[in-house]
């Protein structure tokens, strides 16, 4: 009777850790491509700040987003937030997204307010290489 019990123990330990690996699973990282671009206002390259892709309908499994360089150019990448590293890789998954442009921070306004600005409409990425460029709407 005594090993009967232990083997029951043993058994019920076995499923309750094999249960808690199980129950950690993260996303995984769909299928990426590389996405790449120019930010411009009126004609100009912006200079800095951090470009954000949503998709739609939106996730909370991932963050797309990149800053942009001091001659306005950008590449995108995937950030996984159900993890406590916050895992990045390059790219972006295939489908239709909202953009998102929010200027450096000493770009505010007077009340310390960041005028971000979004696409009027929406950019699809496709599977293999995208060159987005992003054209903001204003002077």
């Amino acid at each position: 009777m005594h090993s009967r019990i232990q083997g029951v123990l043993f058994a019920l330990a076995l499923v309750a850790f094999i249960g808690c690996q199980g129950g950690n699973k993260q996303p995984k990282f769909p299928d990426l491509n590389p996405v790449k671009g120019t930010v411009k206002k009126g004609g100009q390259a912006v200079n800095g700040g951090v470009v954000t892709f949503t998709p739609e309908p939106p996730s909370s499994e991932f963050l797309i987003n990149s800053e942009v360089g001091s001659d306005g150019t950008y590449n995108l990448s995937t950030v996984r937030l159900t993890d406590s590293q916050g895992e990045r890789k390059s790219g972006v998954p295939a489908g239709t997204y909202k953009v998102t442009y929010a200027p450096p921070l000493g770009d505010q306004t007077a009340g310390g307010q960041v005028n971000t600005n979004q696409l009027p409409k929406p950019v699809t990425v496709k599977a293999g290489d995208n060159n987005i460029p992003i054209d903001l709407p204003g002077k």
